[in-house]
């Protein structure tokens, strides 16, 4: 089945144009377009059908693209947030993704690009993010002081304060913070995704949590990465 699509911009040229970007994808299917975020958020209280992923504009009157967020992912978890934007101001990032968005990207990136994010996010819990929106956020990352391992063995703790996430998980954990899917993970690590996938459902079940961006968010505030 076709990964169903919803746009929200508040100009119709944009949202024209990421239509004509995505024409002929087979694998999406657009489910509907907004104007605002308010708009979206009405559409959503009156379909019997929500869409799976959503390409959310930032500034937009009324309800704008983070509060949108929001107030969506708390009536509807099952959504996919992609931010799509012209903006690449650091602070928007992170409070987009504390917000929910499972993936940020430019509107000057092109339409592989951006069928790969949808694709990634809905099959994957990915988080994709623009290159250059990936620089930004690795650049914060670096500039938080890291906190030193206890200890080098694999599968022991690192720290106190860590729920028990091993030194293994915390690398599979990092990588998820940057975005990558299991395949690149694995690779990385010299691991297969299965076993990845293993370690992040470890990480899932210490942390109490059920997806990545809660993960990513955590790890956050409680200074890992």
């Amino acid at each position: 089945m076709s990964i169903l699509l919803a746009i929200v911009d508040d100009k119709k040229i944009n949202r024209q144009t990421v239509k004509e970007k995505l024409y002929g994808f087979a694998e999406i299917s657009l489910l509907l377009e907004a104007e605002s975020g308010d708009n979206f958020l009405e559409q959503l209280n009156k379909t019997k059908q929500v869409p799976d992923v959503v390409l959310m504009d930032l500034e937009m009157p009324g309800c704008n693209g983070i509060e949108t967020i929001r107030l969506a992912t708390a009536n509807y978890p099952s959504i996919k947030f992609i931010v799509l934007t012209v903006f690449e101001d650091s602070d928007k990032i992170f409070e987009a993704i504390k917000a929910g968005a499972h993936g940020y990207l430019l509107k000057e990136d092109k339409a592989v690009e951006i069928v790969d994010a949808i694709v990634n996010v809905h099959e994957h819990n990915g988080i994709p993010m623009s290159p250059l929106i990936a620089r930004k956020a690795m650049n914060m990352l670096m500039a938080v002081p890291m906190h030193a391992y206890a200890n080098e063995e694999e599968d022991l703790p690192i720290k106190e304060d860590n729920a028990g996430i091993s030194t293994r998980e915390m690398d599979v954990l990092k990588e998820l913070a940057s975005g990558k899917n299991y395949k690149f993970i694995g690779e990385k690590l010299f691991i297969s995704p299965k076993t990845v996938r293993k370690h992040v459902a470890n990480i899932y079940e210490k942390l109490h949590v059920n997806s990545r961006t809660q993960v990513v968010n955590i790890a956050h505030k409680k200074r890992w990465i």
